[in-house]
């Protein structure tokens, strides 16, 4: 007999052993995470091909998204299953239509499920129970492991011994578009981390009432069914020949049986994973028995009265240091009614979600019914399924509401009354009552909750409860509540000694506000949170003290980076930068209107009026590699003629684009304008006057919300039921059909037909008219989107423009273009710009324009006016991007900008988009002002002069560590600029981002469109500036940048050619010059010969003779270089003559 003696371990090795395990579960959380990560739904999902070995059989691919396959495609080409008349193979196609089922792979499920309850077991470990408890630390530990263990081998899946019931869970027919033939079974599953598909074809064993045979009149000569007729078909051995299944209610045998697998990269990493968790999960368990001295006993299966402390020296450690190893997530609770329906719902499959494996045994049933245990449990199924479907059944009748008594709802669970006395359903059943109970109570358990063998479980899981019952009150408590009833009591002398109670009227108070603080510098009282109160319990408990001094300024961090006040001035974008389009005013009457009308109906109209599924000729802008043509937009609100379903595409599919890209281009206006211009108009007689000239009434809509923004910001104390000055709307709607759905969203609305003609009519008495002229319509803000590419001529838009540009107010209206954004839509708004510019807007050096007459020697001089360009440019030079004027073909770069928005339901279903719900509008516009030039008003200055300055930067003007320990009130309502702040930069002098900044490591590149009327690209490093560096890289496409740069140089522009070629004229030019080459060298060769040079003749072939190919093109190669050697000693000769 042999003793082993083992010496105490020294405090510095217990340390280092707790040290070591808590860094192990400190990565335990991160790896779960990974692997839920990995399990998550994700677009674009993993494609796995699926192909047999060696023959095609079977060939295709399928696409998992998280645990469901969301689409296929496999060709099956299988001699005992016949394919469709015509083709040689049987297609299988993932079917997309709304009401199909999808092909959920359980497996997985499970997976995910596991792995959440994993995340669960670590969060209980965190929020509840004692950390000095070993018996909890090493019940919860053994409860993980247990759980990853259950993962890890449900993601190992089946194998040749272990085999699901394929014809129970094989995927149903109407998965598939076209259903599965009726012979064919699909089963999908997962082994050994890859997805196994097995393929089944059936035959049925009852006799049919037609069996051909050999001497059949059906008996076809012509084909190879001879043999199989006399002997039957071959087929390869399987092993489940002979067997007999019930297949959909029928016996069948399988005559075919192939399978295929795909290896995935995702499950293979969850694989991994899992194993390593599980590994350390392990190590975690063994370090923990060296801590509690237990190393040769299994703690976890023994009985424990008590719980155990950990040894001295590394309970201070643990104690520290397990709550900041562990994630703050709280559990999460789910109901145990819900966890006990599940449970029994889901019995009969292979893979249940959620099951594991408890390592107790539950104590064998000894009620007289206990052998009647299954019986009750189908009984209480059955029950559960109809009381389902009966609720269901009085919800659509409306009747739930009001006989809710008919259906258990609030009353005890079925299963839970059974359980108590012919025991549970099974380990897992009992195991999900347990962690209810803990998770919803923690350590305090109501008394009677649990019974013996409920408690027992617990006590081996997270130890021994705190039973929570009826207390009687202490004399100390009773003294309390004594006085506080007293307190409210009043007293007077009785004259004899004593005292009498005076009864009295209780008045409540009316004003209970908040407590009086008296001391200034004291915030108001906040309710302390449960992480920080339990972790104040463990430094009493530890004789520490919990200091919160230290944080208390990140308690509360800055809600918004701390940019430059010229950077932020400078942004091109909505707040916030998506434009979530309004219910009340825009998705919601939009909604009401097509309610009465099939969606289908509707769908099938816009993909045929905007050129397909997707919509490319709507206000969606494709990219060039879909080769679209760029057409304007077929349905315009000035065309007469619109059909009832023509009005409701064009609110359901232009509306939400209209509406995002015009209140994004309305925003910039009012920004660069600032806030007395929209208050002007606000507060003048009647409010501002707002022409739609091309939205249909999406323009007034996005100006309405710019209005009420700024009426909050105006009167942040008013009612909400007061009204707000809009001012007055005019639409431009020609059609009964769109003049009437706008209507509904529009009130204090004029609708006109068309644009009053102003260019064609006399401005002031002629000597023909000695009468005055007629008044003329003029309005404050002109916002005509989409109204130029439905001219094909350039002399109608010049028109068009001139007309828009009289119908401003000549004492500031502001005029708003807008084009998609593409080539030709940016050449309808750098042609409008040129002309505006050229006849009208009056600039430094260029303040009249002449115009010619019929007579070829007269020319008069017209003064232009007042105005300016707002945006986009910050130059009133020649357009860098337009230097020749109308259609250049081969343009590649061009001024657009793009502004998301979340797209509506009903146009979502126009799309048929089932995961991306936003959509970049992409947009090419300009914004003018008449009458009124800031550059004077304010000293703007703009030119070469401006583009150096903004290079040099003005970052010097703003000290943002001053500011940065200011706080002021009127900063949050308002940001000025840097011109009302006093300073000489103003953002009309800024250069523009016109393309996205790239960033890269370590700098930012700016593609600018800078004062000066040219585009340069500028170069941010870090070392430049780190506030400039830090500004950049939150730049975006769009903004004002004026903060500098420290390299700049010219960028090279891809403008096209006026006349330049396009794709077909170079396929062919192409095309001539391949055959102008094949007949040079022919006539090269007819020369050579008649000038009898020394060159190889081809060998001529002889009858029966092969020449090599080799041969062939080396006697070719020295053709060519006969030839070029004769033609240069030609040159050569000439040269000397």
């Amino acid at each position: 007999m042999a003793t082993w003696a083992y010496p105490p371990l020294p405090p510095d090795s217990l340390e280092q052993e707790a040290d070591s395990a808590l860094d192990s579960l400190a990565a335990l959380r991160e790896g779960l995470r990974e692997c839920a990560a990995l399990l998550a739904p994700k677009e674009p999902g993993s494609t796995l091909v699926l192909s047999s070995h060696r023959s095609e059989s079977v060939k295709g691919y399928v696409t998992r998204v998280g645990t469901k396959v969301v689409k296929g495609d496999i060709q099956l080409r299988l001699s005992s299953l016949a394919s469709a008349r015509g083709t040689p193979t049987t297609r299988l196609c993932v079917s997309n239509a709304p009401g199909a089922p999808e092909l959920v792979l359980k497996q997985l499920s499970s997976v995910r499920d596991l792995v959440n309850q994993s995340l669960d077991v670590v969060d209980v470990s965190t929020w509840t129970g004692d950390p000095l408890d070993a018996s909890f630390i090493f019940g919860q530990l053994h409860l993980l492991h247990e759980t990853i263990m259950e993962a890890r081998h449900v993601l190992k899946g089946e194998n040749d011994n272990v085999q699901g019931k394929w014809w129970e869970t094989s995927a149903e027919d109407n998965i598939f578009d076209p259903p599965l033939p009726p012979d064919l079974s699909f089963h999908l599953s997962i082994a050994d981390s890859a997805l196994v598909l097995y393929l089944r074809t059936l035959e049925t064993t009852t006799p049919s009432s037609h069996a051909p045979t050999a001497f059949a009149t059906d008996l076809s000569l012509t084909g190879f069914n001879i043999r199989d007729r006399l002997f039957g078909p071959r087929h390869r051995p399987h092993d489940e020949m002979g067997d007999i299944f019930v297949w959909k209610g029928e016996e069948v045998k399988v005559k075919e049986k192939i399978r295929v697998e795909s290896q995935d990269p995702s499950l293979m990493a969850v694989m991994a994973k899992l194993s390593a968790l599980e590994h350390e999960v392990m190590k975690w368990l063994t370090s923990l028995k060296v801590l509690m001295g237990t190393e040769d006993t299994d703690i976890y299966n023994s009985p424990r009265t008590a719980s155990q402390q950990l040894r001295c020296g590394a309970a201070t450690c643990i104690a520290q240091r397990l709550k900041s190893t562990l994630s703050r997530r709280a559990p999460s609770h789910t109901s145990h009614t819900i966890l006990f329906r599940s449970t029994s719902g889901n019995s009969t499959e292979r893979w249940q979600i959620g099951r594991r494996h408890v390592s107790s045994n539950t104590p064998s049933d000894t009620h007289p019914y206990a052998d009647r245990k299954d019986t009750v449990y189908a009984l209480i199924d059955k029950i559960n399924e109809n009381e389902l479907e009966l609720a269901e059944l009085m919800d659509d009748l409306g009747l739930l509401e009001e006989y809710q008594g008919v259906l258990n709802l609030e009353g005890p669970e079925l299963e839970h009354v059974f359980s108590q006395t012919i025991g549970y359903r099974d380990e897992q059943a009992l195991e999900s009552r347990v962690r209810t109970a803990r998770q919803e109570f923690g350590e305090y358990l109501p008394a009677g909750y649990l019974n013996e063998t409920e408690l027992r479980l617990y006590t081996r899981l997270y130890g021994e409860p705190i039973i929570k019952g009826e207390e009687p009150q202490s004399e100390l408590e009773a003294d309390l509540a004594e006085e506080d009833r007293d307190s409210n009591r009043l007293f007077q002398e009785d004259g004899q000694g004593g005292w009498k109670e005076v009864e009295f009227a209780k008045v409540e108070s009316q004003d209970d506000g908040p407590p009086l603080v008296y001391d200034m510098e004291v915030g108001p009282p906040e309710e302390e949170s449960a992480a920080v109160r339990r972790t104040r319990e463990v430094a009493e408990q530890l004789g520490g003290e919990l200091m919160l001094e230290q944080f208390e300024d990140e308690a509360v961090p800055d809600a918004t980076p701390r940019l430059h006040p010229l950077t932020r001035e400078g942004k091109f974008s909505t707040d916030p930068s998506t434009v979530f389009l309004p219910k009340d005013t825009v998705t919601g009457p939009i909604s009401v209107i097509l309610s009465e009308f099939s969606n289908r109906h509707i769908a099938d109209v816009a993909h045929r009026t905007f050129g397909g599924r997707l919509l490319p000729h709507s206000t969606t802008t494709p990219p060039p590699r879909a080769q679209v043509p760029q057409l304007p937009i077929p349905l315009e609100a000035s065309q007469r003629h619109m059909s009832q379903m023509e009005g409701n595409v064009y609110m359901a599919a232009l509306y939400p684009g209209m509406y995002a890209s015009a209140l994004s281009v309305l925003v910039e206006v009012r920004k660069r304008l600032g806030t007395d211009w929209i208050r002007r108009l606000i507060a003048q007689e009647g409010g501002p006057n707002v022409l739609d000239a091309g939205a249909g009434g999406a323009g007034i809509l996005a100006w309405r919300d710019v209005l009420r923004a700024e009426w909050e910001a105006m009167v942040p104390d008013h009612p909400e039921t007061d009204p707000i000055p809009l001012g007055r709307s005019t639409v431009i709607t020609a059609s009964e059909a769109l003049r009437s759905r706008a209507s509904v969203m529009l009130d204090n609305t004029t609708f006109l037909p068309r644009l009053p003609d102003y260019v064609h009519i006399r401005e002031k008495p002629t000597l023909d008219d000695q009468r005055p002229p007629p008044p003329r319509k003029q309005y404050d803000v002109i916002i005509a989107p989409h109204t130029l590419l439905g001219l094909e001529e350039e002399y109608m838009r010049k028109e068009h423009v001139e007309n828009l540009w009289t119908l401003l107010n000549p004492n500031g209206g502001v005029l708003i273009l807008l084009e998609k954004g593409h080539q030709k839509g940016f050449e309808a708004i750098a042609g409008a710009r040129e002309m505006l510019l050229k006849r009208y807007i009056s600039s430094p050096g260029s303040t009249q324009y002449e115009e010619l007459t019929e007579s070829s020697n007269a020319s008069q001089h017209i003064d232009k006016e007042e105005g300016m360009i707002i945006a986009p440019c910050t130059n009133h030079a020649k357009c860098p991007m337009y230097t020749v004027a109308g259609r250049a073909e081969g343009r590649r770069d061009f001024c657009h900008f793009e502004q998301r928005y979340i797209r509506p339901a009903f146009l979502q279903r126009i799309l048929g988009a089932k995961d991306r719900n936003h959509e970049d509008v992409k947009f090419s516009y300009i914004a003018v002002q008449r009458g009124v030039d800031l550059r004077k008003e304010m000293n703007i200055v703009q030119g070469p002069e401006a583009a150096e300055a903004a290079f040099a930067g003005y970052e010097h003007l703003h000290d943002m560590e001053a500011e940065d320990g200011q706080v002021s009130d009127d900063a949050v309502t308002s940001e000025p600029s840097a011109a009302q702040n006093g300073q000489d930069v103003h953002a009309l002098s800024l250069p523009r981002a016109v393309y996205t900044p790239m960033k890269r490591r370590g700098h930012v590149i700016f593609d600018l469109c800078t004062p000066a009327g040219k585009i340069e690209r500028w170069t941010v490093p870090r070392s430049y500036s780190k506030q400039a560096y830090k500004d950049a890289r939150k730049a975006r496409w769009g903004d004002l940048w004026a903060l500098g740069a420290k390299t700049r140089i010219p960028r090279s522009l891809r403008l096209g050619e006026k006349h330049g070629e396009g794709k077909k004229e170079r396929l062919a030019k192409r095309a001539a010059s391949k055959a102008a080459l094949g007949g040079s060298e022919d006539g090269a060769l007819e020369t050579t010969s008649s000038d009898n040079w020394d060159v190889f003749a081809t060998p001529v072939r002889k009858k029966g003779q092969t020449i090599p190919s080799w041969k062939k093109h080396q006697d070719k190669k020295k053709i060519r270089q006969a030839s070029k050697k004769q033609s240069t000693a030609k040159l050569t000769d000439n040269d000397l003559d």
